[in-house]
């Protein structure tokens, strides 16, 4: 009975991990190959960057549905058909038109957001006691598949022949969740019971921009780090090698956080800790860009803490599994919309100041700023079905 268990439970990890994955390759495989897909189709870079910002504007927009469709549907047979729609998307994508660019990275974006925000409710309800250990185990596979699309978009291009087969060939990763997902045992479908008032609760709020920020941190730095190591000296092949390393260096540290913040009866120190860690290596850069690679190793430690942290505050705010769910999709929709300024932000600041000192010193600020939510939303308390 034991050794069932173990398997099953194995099973279970894995094919969390399978889907988990799917949710950041297909983000991660087009910015490496912006300037191929701009000379070929002649793209504005204005153009270019609302294709990348649209998957984290959607994930935004589509987050409160998942709670809804949770209640009206099992979430292992949504989910299945979500990476049905991924595989679409990527595979629209591979046509090599800018009309199914654009079209097959809104239909990508939108299942992955819906997919996003159901996983963790699935988790809470289905195994409440594991939630710490199977949050962190998602939150790493996020870092693992945006680090694997990354790496891997162009040498796929070289291999298959352009960036259009590069991009579709992610489509298979998705069809593959989706036969997984298949024959996931369970029917998990959550309970209607009364809405709690989350948008007028500050604990929410807490929640929700603390998730915002951090995210704002790292899309902000995964877009524009390359670019400050290479006006530090770097070659674009080394600055894109820190790149990935740094996103190595997220997988423990996505796992651990939730992991042990399941444990803590509040989590206001394990939240300062990982937002000073990101905090002191962004300070490094802009002190000491020499050694880049220490600096680096911070950031990696402090902002994959950070993305545990927040998927987990949700799941431990919420009183119950449905307000948790509910808060799940408030905090993705915050978060994300919050999160889509970050290139930008950072981007208009270089624009204005002409090298990359002010745009670092206003990522250190970001990334301090996570303490003012993070600190509200770490606290031990809990948002019960009337709201309070």
């Amino acid at each position: 009975m034991i050794a069932t268990r173990a398997r099953a439970g194995a099973a279970t990890v894995a094919s969390i991990i399978v889907l988990a994955v799917n949710l950041r390759s297909v983000l991660a495989s087009f910015p490496p190959l912006v300037e191929a897909v701009r000379a070929d189709l002649g793209l504005s870079a204005t153009a270019a960057g609302l294709i990348t910002t649209l998957p984290v504007l959607c994930m935004g927009a589509f987050a409160t549905l998942a709670p809804r469709l949770a209640r009206r549907a099992p979430i292992e047979r949504l989910l299945v058909a979500l990476m049905v729609g991924t595989a679409v998307g990527a595979a629209l994508r591979g046509l090599g038109t800018t009309a199914a660019l654009a079209g097959g990275t809104l239909v990508a974006g939108v299942c992955i957001a819906l997919a996003q925000a159901l996983l963790p409710v699935l988790v809470r309800t289905k195994y409440p006691e594991q939630s710490g250990a199977l949050t962190g185990t998602f939150s790493m596979a996020f870092t693992l598949g945006a680090t694997i699309a990354a790496g891997s978009a162009v040498p796929l291009a070289n291999a298959l022949g352009g960036w259009d087969a590069s991009l579709a060939a992610w489509a298979v990763p998705a069809v593959i969740a989706a036969v997984v997902w298949s024959f996931a045992p369970g029917r998990t479908v959550i309970e209607r019971s009364p809405r709690a008032a989350l948008w007028r609760q500050p604990v929410a709020w807490a929640v929700a921009l603390f998730f915002g920020t951090q995210s704002m941190a790292f899309y902000a730095t995964l877009s524009w780090l390359p670019s400050i190591l290479e006006d530090a000296g770097r070659s674009p092949e080394v600055a894109g090698l820190l790149l990935a390393f740094s996103s190595l260096v997220q997988l423990p540290a996505a796992f651990l956080a939730p992991t042990v913040a399941a444990r803590l009866g509040h989590q206001v120190l394990l939240l300062t800790g990982i937002v000073l860690s990101a905090a002191l290596g962004v300070t490094g850069l802009l002190v000491a860009p020499g050694v880049a690679p220490l600096w680096i190793v911070l950031i990696g430690i402090g902002q994959g803490g950070a993305l545990g942290l927040g998927m987990m505050l949700p799941l431990l705010r919420g009183g119950d599994a449905n307000t948790a769910a509910s808060l799940t999709a408030m905090t993705l929709t915050v978060g994300y919309l919050v999160a889509a300024c970050g290139p930008w932000v950072l981007g208009a600041v270089h624009d204005l100041a002409g090298d990359w000192t002010a745009p670092l010193a206003v990522l250190l600020g970001i990334t301090l700023l996570e303490l003012v939510p993070g600190i509200a939303g770490a606290r031990a308390r809990t948002i019960a079905k009337n709201g309070a």
